[in-house]
């Protein structure tokens, strides 16, 4: 394994007497005790304070943390924090605090502004997660729901971040600030923690695994299939799932579209959520009758149905014309739980049993980690290959990779593209914020294709077909030469792994290597603006090659490279923004 603290985590009381000498735990009961999970509880002292605390481990490397402080008398605290000491040579790369996915600063500080209740701090051997809670809503902050930061934590704008680097040790702080406690007045501190990454990246998956993914009409041509696709995403608003979040309308239509897709050899996937309805809803009148429990409140509007029968008190949101019928029309449901998901749930497992899909499509949900875990529990039972891809937009969820980390468990790939600026992008932002790999996960590209060169640096392309802003991105001939070299049977070696044995004499020139026994592709992304010519430097034994009997050819590839041979000791012109993909191999 790899050891992520050069230190032990400390949360720390301190008093305007200095920080409180609290005691060992003392009685010490296990409150549960069960496969997958385990919380205790215990309790400490000192003169002037009562310590309470819960901890929750579970096996998805999931640890939830609450402590109570209680005041014996009265009392001045001058911060409440929490410190998370990491080795500095795992803690290169971080999100959150304040930051989009970058290498981690010497010193950052953050207040509780914006979406900012979370980070991550790690590599790809490793990392931490943490997010700071109270008692409200848990989901990811979307735009949809903006709640108040954690009372405790944030203490009226006293409370913030810090980064602190010295010697081996990287320190993340999280702190509260002064406040005063009367004897007998109490508060609870909250955060939970995610170890990453959560599981072994599968790499084959990656490359066989192709989507099929066009919204209005799903349907792959005889083409399509010839590139080598394998998994149809069906989007909402077609003819085969007509109405946002509610695929119980046009069943048969959506029955007679998966089993014409299975006898092509393809699974597919719904776009399903809870965190809009349409108005076609059977069940929307008793819904409504719930008051705000499931049914968001909000300022009316919208479509002139909606207006006509909710009247007022509704947030409208989703909208699709249709020519044949009348238009779909959704709201916005509340944040937090209620009794919906309950029949999300169950409704998963009938659309499995009954209309035979084949996972989820899942579009910046709001609902929390804890139904994830249900709903792969499901899947699990009723079809054990069932797969989960998350969506998200930057523009919506305000950084999704942090928003969605504790998700990561249970989803199969990610898809965090939209609105994303590539070519503003550096290469830590890249791995971190979208390729999902420091997670143990892979992703694709999506904003007007994403840059097909700084791509391949992370395994991705973009989905077939694919447009964005108008612009069609076509994946088909990064594929074919998937294909070609059978990239599936390689190994993966990106270069931000120290033992990368291809690399570039310029900072700004990335290689990943894709490792086969008696030939080699590599990928090569120039992330700056500027032509560069670079040289490479090769770890020959580890490629298992003989320089002196190698050949360096880059393939054709359409709207990617033209044809090309090179000596290993030449200078590579890379444009800027661009790159090649070049095979090492034995002469023919």
């Amino acid at each position: 394994g790899t050891e992520i603290l050069h230190q032990p985590v400390k949360f720390i009381v301190e008093t305007t007497s200095g920080i409180a000498n609290i005691s060992k735990p003392d009685k010490i009961n296990i409150k549960k005790d069960a496969t997958g999970i385990k919380i205790i509880s215990w309790k400490s002292n000192t003169n002037n304070i009562e310590q309470t605390g819960i901890r929750t481990i579970e096996s998805d490397g999931y640890i939830n943390y609450k402590i109570t402080i209680k005041a014996v008398k009265d009392v001045n605290l001058k911060d409440v924090r929490l410190e998370i000491p990491l080795k500095n040579e795992l803690a290169q790369y971080m999100k959150g605090m304040g930051l989009a996915g970058t290498e981690v600063p010497k010193k950052q500080k953050a207040k509780w502004r914006g979406p900012h209740d979370s980070f991550w701090i790690g590599n790809t051997d490793g990392g931490l997660w943490c997010e700071f809670r109270d008692d409200g809503y848990h989901g990811p902050l979307l735009n949809l729901y903006k709640p108040d930061p954690p009372k405790s934590w944030d203490n009226k704008g006293k409370g913030g971040f810090m980064i602190k680097k010295n010697g081996k040790t990287t320190t993340a702080i999280a702190y509260s600030g002064s406040r005063k406690l009367k004897q007998g007045e109490s508060i609870t501190f909250e955060w939970a923690f995610l170890i990453t990454p959560v599981k072994k990246i599968n790499y084959q998956s990656q490359f066989v695994d192709r989507y099929y993914h066009n919204g209005g009409k799903p349907k792959p041509k005889e083409k399509d299939l010839k590139t080598g696709i394998k998994i149809v995403n069906l989007h909402h608003a077609n003819d085969y799932n007509p109405h946002i979040n509610y695929p119980f309308i046009a069943v048969n239509e959506m029955k007679g579209f998966v089993d014409e897709m299975h006898q092509k050899g393809l699974k597919v996937k719904i776009y399903y959520t809870v965190r809009e309805l349409t108005n076609y809803t059977t069940e929307l009148w008793a819904l409504r009758s719930l008051g705000d429990e499931i049914l968001g409140g909000g300022k009316g509007g919208g479509f002139t149905w909606l207006q006509e029968h909710l009247i007022d008190d509704y947030h409208p949101q989703w909208y699709q014309y249709f020519p044949d019928k009348s238009p779909d029309a959704s709201i916005v449901n509340a944040p937090g739980d209620s009794r919906w998901y309950n029949y999300y749930i169950e409704s998963l497992a009938w659309l499995i049993k009954n209309i035979g899909i084949d996972g989820l499509y899942l579009d910046d949900v709001s609902y929390d980690r804890r139904i994830l875990k249900r709903m792969r529990k499901v899947f699990d039972r009723e079809k054990p290959d069932c797969i989960i891809d998350l969506h998200s937009n930057t523009g919506f969820s305000k950084g999704p990779a942090t928003q969605y980390t504790d998700f990561f468990p249970y989803i199969d790939k990610v898809w965090f593209g939209e609105s994303f600026r590539y070519n503003k992008m550096s290469s830590a932002n890249w791995l971190v914020e979208v390729s999902g790999i420091p997670f143990g996960l892979m992703g694709d590209m999506l904003h007007e294709g994403g840059n097909r060169w700084l791509g391949m640096l992370y395994g991705m392309t973009v989905r077939l077909p694919w447009v964005s802003n108008k612009i069609l991105a076509n994946p088909v001939p990064v594929w074919e030469l998937w294909d070609d070299f059978k990239i599936w049977d390689a190994e993966m070696i990106g270069f931000w792994e120290d033992d990368v044995p291809v690399k570039t004499n310029k900072q700004d020139v990335k290689i990943t290597v894709y490792k086969k026994q008696g030939e080699t592709l590599i990928s090569i992304g120039n992330f700056s603006k500027k032509s560069q010519k670079v040289k490479l430097t090769i770890d020959w034994e580890s490629l298992g090659l003989d320089k002196n009997k190698v050949q360096l050819s880059a393939p054709e590839i359409k709207d990617y490279q033209s044809a090309a041979q090179f000596k290993y000791d030449d200078l590579i012109e890379v444009k800027g923004k661009q790159g090649w993909l070049i095979i090492i191999k034995d002469k023919k």
